[in-house]
């Protein structure tokens, strides 16, 4: 499993003010999940992303995300459908949380697209075959 978060890195995010233990089930836990989650939505969006332990976070933003998403499962705990708050609840709209921002730092949420050179690669050429078939059909317009 990838390890593009950790214990340190979430009490950096959390900040001074929040004192937690790094060898907390809870907190080794979400950063866990935050790590499995993000390489796993990062792999169905169609990145290829080393699944080796040691390998660094792809990009500074990947890593960041990821720990963003284990601060939000960090802040749940006991909540039902975000983080908790203390406001009142006169005006009580539902809060998103962090999940647009975590999606756009780990580039979630979109397909990775390829060139047309790493498209031929992983299909084996069958993109040309499907094109021929298509031209015979008569469906292909360009």
């Amino acid at each position: 499993m990838t390890v593009w978060t950790d214990p340190a890195q979430l009490s950096a995010m959390l900040g001074p003010g929040v004192d937690i233990d790094p060898a907390d089930d809870w907190v080794v836990a979400c950063c866990g999940a935050a790590n499995a989650a993000a390489f796993r939505k990062r792999a169905a969006a169609g990145y290829v992303d080393p699944p080796d332990p040691a390998a660094p976070a792809p990009s500074a933003d990947i890593a960041m995300g990821t720990t963003i998403w284990a601060a939000a499962l960090w802040r749940e705990r006991a909540s039902t459908d975000s983080y908790q708050s203390f406001e009142d609840l006169s005006n009580f709209q539902p809060t998103g949380g962090s999940w647009g921002t975590i999606k756009r730092l780990l580039g979630i949420g979109r397909g990775q697209v390829d060139d047309a050179a790493g498209l031929a690669a992983l299909t084996g050429g069958a993109l040309g075959v499907l094109r021929r078939r298509q031209r015979m059909s008569g469906w292909l317009v360009r």
